[in-house]
């Protein structure tokens, strides 16, 4: 039975990482062996000499989309946390992936810069080529037609629809 890949995206500071655990904790009824790739993390472990140039950018979001992909084929539920800020990078993971459902995490760019815990948003302000942050330095290109749409990290609203669409999912594949 295939997976599915959940693709959280919105702006950096959104609250990407924090839905992708809210919705985590609650998939334990599943009976799906789940995981999540946090695109910070994944992006230190697989690929540190990458910056931040568009073709650096590309070549990371292809090999976690790729990572992702394949971690679904194998049954599980992979929670991926990453901007993606081009709707490029999230179609070419749509593409990938076996089941996909992307997931935007609309928070306004002043509570982005409120949160912002690493300081990019400070860092893009005193230099706008250090690291092209999207929605501040760089564009963000919203989602045109997201399955789920959250507002912030913490929209237990959103949680139940993606848990919801799960369920359909897992109903689906034991039809067919």
């Amino acid at each position: 039975m295939s997976g599915v890949v959940i693709w959280f995206t919105g702006l950096p500071s959104s609250g990407k990482s924090t839905l992708a655990g809210l919705t985590r904790s609650r998939l334990g009824d599943l009976e799906r062996g789940s995981c999540v790739l946090d695109g910070d993390v994944v992006r230190q472990l697989i690929a540190p000499k990458l910056r931040y140039s568009d073709g650096d950018r590309a070549e990371f979001y292809l090999a976690l989309a790729s990572l992702a992909a394949e971690l679904a084929r194998q049954g599980l539920i992979v929670l991926v946390a990453a901007t993606a800020h081009l709707r490029e990078y999230r179609r070419q993971a749509r593409q990938l992936a076996p089941h996909f459902v992307e997931v935007w995490v609309t928070t306004p760019l002043s509570e982005c810069r409120k949160r912002d815990n690493k300081g990019l948003y400070a860092r893009g302000d005193a230099d706008a080529d250090a690291t092209k942050l999207p929605g501040a330095s760089t564009p963000y290109e919203e989602p045109e037609a997201a399955e789920v749409r959250a507002s912030g990290g913490h929209d237990a609203a959103a949680v139940e629809r993606i848990v919801s669409i799960l369920r359909q999912n897992a109903l689906q594949s034991a039809v067919t």
